[in-house]
C-alpha cells in the first residue's frame, strides 16, 4: 500500500471538506441577505462543492473524481444538516471544523481504495 498517497488523499479530503463547509456558509449568508433563497441562489450554493473539488484537484494535482464525491458527501451530511439545525448565530469556525471532520471521515474509503489500486498496479 502506498502510504504517502493515502495520507495525501486524507489531508486533501479534510481540507476540501473544511473549505466546502466554510464556502457554503459564506455563499449562503451572502445570497440570503434578504431572508429569501431563490432558485438560482439555490443552484449557486449547490455548485460550491464542485468548485472546491476543481480548485483542490488542480492545486494538488490529483484526480477530480476522488474529491468530487468527498465534497458533496461533506456538503450534504454534516454541513447541510448542521445548517438546518442551527440558530444562525454560530461562528464560521464551527462549520469549518465540522466540514474538516466530515471530509476526513468521507475521505477514508476513497484513500483506502486509491492506495490499494496503486499498490495493485505495481
Amino acid at each position: 500500500m502506498n502510504w504517502w498517497r493515502l495520507i495525501k488523499i486524507l489531508l486533501l479530503a479534510g481540507l476540501a471538506g473544511g473549505a466546502t463547509s466554510s464556502a457554503f456558509i459564506l455563499v449562503h449568508d451572502i445570497l440570503t441577505g434578504d431572508s429569501s433563497l431563490d432558485l438560482w441562489e439555490f443552484g449557486v450554493t449547490l455548485s460550491v462543492p464542485t468548485l472546491i473539488a476543481i480548485v483542490f484537484s488542480i492545486a494538488a494535482k490529483t484526480r477530480f473524481i476522488i474529491l468530487l464525491p468527498i465534497t458533496y458527501l461533506t456538503f450534504f451530511i454534516p454541513t447541510l444538516g448542521a445548517t438546518f439545525g442551527s440558530s444562525g448565530s454560530e461562528p464560521l469556525w464551527q462549520f469549518t471544523m465540522l466540514g474538516l471532520s466530515g471530509g476526513l471521515v468521507w475521505g477514508i474509503p476513497f484513500a483506502l481504495w486509491e492506495g490499494r489500486a496503486v499498490s495493485k498496479r505495481r
